[in-house]
């Protein structure tokens, strides 16, 4: 058993431990809401321009023309994946659930196919450090990201995976990020961006499709200039707000996580320091009834 100095050095770290993760709590709790909020405010705004590319697709269809974005490829060879992850750790298992569900896409998607060819754009450290680990290859990463996600590259990503996919060097592009539900889970999702599915571009659960059908079959949209030029500015438009969406989803389930977990750390300090005490007690009570003792039992020699 420990002595009495180490228990009361080890009484002191785990104090300070707490006082450390009490205070992580406090500041994820306080970015959380009004991630939460970026996260169902965009959300509705996602899923309105999900229900007019429906509407497009079907006036274009009668038209007779269509969009590069929403070209589906016969032979898939080429896929352009994008990782949108965390920055730091300290969030429980935000990060490794990722990287498993990174892990699991390759694997089952194109482990066994030789002939594929995999691109990687990285937003985030910990994806990156993950990728280098592995040893999978990154097309491009973006890992010195601010704090503030309205602030990322997404207007550049989302060029580049258009541009990607419209000269050939994509076929099929997917993006896998940590969708938020609620303060308490956060799912790893792997989602298919290009080509632009019109029947699969709404996001928030079945209460949004449902909504979104209902809005639809209750608006009749007339399109100004024309179809054809509304069209070729809302298609682009639609792939940067997805990964927009996917953004705020990914920066408010890492924040929930940290949340969580800096909860739970500092609850497991709190009953260590307790059983801390407890043993401390003991001991010094063992002590100072071993000192009485001695002072007796020198008393009685003396007699």
């Amino acid at each position: 058993m420990a002595g009495l100095k180490e228990i009361k050095r080890r009484l002191r770290s785990v104090r300070n431990t707490k006082k450390i993760t009490y205070a992580m709590k406090l500041v994820s709790a306080a970015k959380l809401r009004k991630a939460q909020d970026a996260v169902i405010s965009s959300r509705a705004y996602t899923n309105q321009l999900n229900a007019l590319l429906k509407e497009l697709v079907e006036a274009s269809g009668a038209a007779g023309f269509t969009h590069p974005l929403m070209e589906v490829k016969d032979n898939v060879t080429k896929i352009g994946v994008l990782v949108i992850g965390g920055q730091r750790g300290l969030c429980g298992g935000y990060n490794s659930n990722l990287h498993k569900k990174v892990e699991a896409f390759f694997k089952q998607n194109y482990g066994a196919i030789t002939s594929v060819t995999i691109g990687s754009i990285v937003l985030g450290k910990k994806p990156a450090d993950f990728y280098r680990r592995t040893k999978k290859e990154i097309s491009k990463s973006y890992e010195d990201l601010p704090e503030n996600a309205n602030a990322w590259p997404i207007e550049e990503v989302s060029r580049t995976l258009e541009r990607g996919f419209i000269d050939g060097r994509f076929d099929e592009v997917y993006i896998i990020y940590t969708r938020f539900r609620s303060a308490i889970s956060q799912v790893a999702t792997a989602e298919k961006l290009l080509p632009l599915d019109a029947e699969a571009g709404l996001v928030g659960g079945s209460h949004a499709k449902e909504q979104g059908t209902h809005e639809s079959k209750s608006m009749v949209t007339m399109f100004e200039p024309s179809v054809r030029e509304v069209f070729s500015a809302v298609i682009p438009r639609i792939l940067s707000t997805k990964i927009r969406q996917a953004r705020l989803d990914a920066k408010a389930s890492e924040t929930a996580s940290r949340m969580t977990a800096m909860d739970s750390a500092t609850k497991n300090a709190g009953q260590l320091i307790r059983k801390l005490e407890l043993t401390h007690n003991k001991l010094r009570q063992l002590q100072v009834t071993s000192q009485l003792l001695d002072i007796i039992g020198g008393a009685e020699a003396l007699k």
